[in-house]
């Protein structure tokens, strides 16, 4: 979940060099975004193990603790910014915004969740689970992309950290979702799943940066199904390119662009093996030039929350 958390963490990572997670597990995150944080701060235990899991060399930290400290974090930043009334409508408000935001995408992506019914019931089930998760997936990150905000002490920031915690814990149900079925399958192939579910298996291990070993392991069982094309090309392609960036090596298509966008709302590829044939190497793998899909990207990530 490092593509998302990365964007804001230094808005909310107190650095404590060498920490260790060794204490128990933070509240749910549904349950942070619930605690009374206008009429009494969380207990000095659970602050401090949300400080250690926000901090730049937190160690073992996992996802849902992960969602939870963000809440938490921010919930005290309402607070401390916010008196009695004004703190309860600040995340009222915040939770209403993030409700309407997060269905609307929901209904938005829903209404493309298409695919060919399987006549086989396993594989049917397996198609059903994956679409239900590829559409919290995507709405959850629509959401987080919609709420983009500047502010930091009103209704827009706890809204904003309300979508981040939900996509941060989807992305950790979605990796334990593909670990299992990747035990019991070699890998959701088009030809068995159909392709519109070979991509949504694909999309919700790209998200799992928090385990580049797993993409990794996902990422070779694909390669065994590109040659009889149960496996579209551009996905794997993008997988390629996010192992390579997640374990601190140039892409080699082009796929990824940092994380942040530029002053003038554009964005800025990761760094790239052999720039020179780049475009050469998309044309392989089925992707058009990597100038225009980096501009279709800025587009989509950099206008919002400007």
């Amino acid at each position: 979940m490092r593509r998302i958390t990365a964007c804001t963490a230094t808005l909310i990572a107190t650095a404590l060099p060498g920490a260790s997670l060794t204490a128990q597990s933070l509240p749910s995150h549904t349950a942070a975004a619930a605690l009374s944080y206008c009429t009494g701060a969380p207990d000095a235990a659970t602050r401090a193990r949300a400080e250690v899991v926000v901090a730049p060399d937190a160690r073992d930290a996992t996802e849902r603790d992960e969602a939870s400290a963000l809440l938490i974090r921010a919930g005290i930043q309402v607070a401390e910014t916010n008196d009695g009334a004004a703190c309860a409508k600040v995340i009222a408000e915040g939770r209403q915004r993030f409700t309407r935001t997060l269905e609307r995408q929901t209904a938005r992506v829903r209404s493309n969740a298409t695919y060919d019914k399987s006549a086989v019931a396993r594989i049917a089930e397996v198609q059903a689970r994956l679409t239900a998760q590829w559409v919290a997936d995507q709405a959850g990150r629509m959401a987080y992309l919609d709420l983009q905000t500047t502010d930091r002490t009103g209704p827009a920031f706890w809204a904003q950290r309300l979508a981040t915690a939900n996509a941060v814990a989807t992305d950790a149900v979605s990796t334990e979702m593909m670990r299992k079925l990747l035990q019991e399958f070699d890998w959701i192939d088009s030809h068995r799943f159909g392709s519109r579910v070979a991509s949504r298996a694909w999309i919700l291990v790209q998200h799992a940066d928090d385990h580049p070993d797993f993409q990794q392991l996902a990422l070779d069982r694909m390669a065994t199904h590109l040659a009889t094309g149960g496996v579209r090309p551009a996905d794997y392609a993008h997988l390629w390119d996010r192992v390579a960036v997640n374990t601190g090596k140039p892409q080699r298509y082009g796929t990824q662009p940092t994380a942040t966008c530029n002053p003038d709302g554009t964005l800025d590829l990761r760094a790239v093996e052999d720039l020179s044939e780049l475009d050469a190497r998309r044309r392989t793998m089925g992707l058009g030039p990597a100038a225009a899909e980096l501009a279709r990207k800025a587009a989509e990530r950099c206008r919002r929350g400007r």
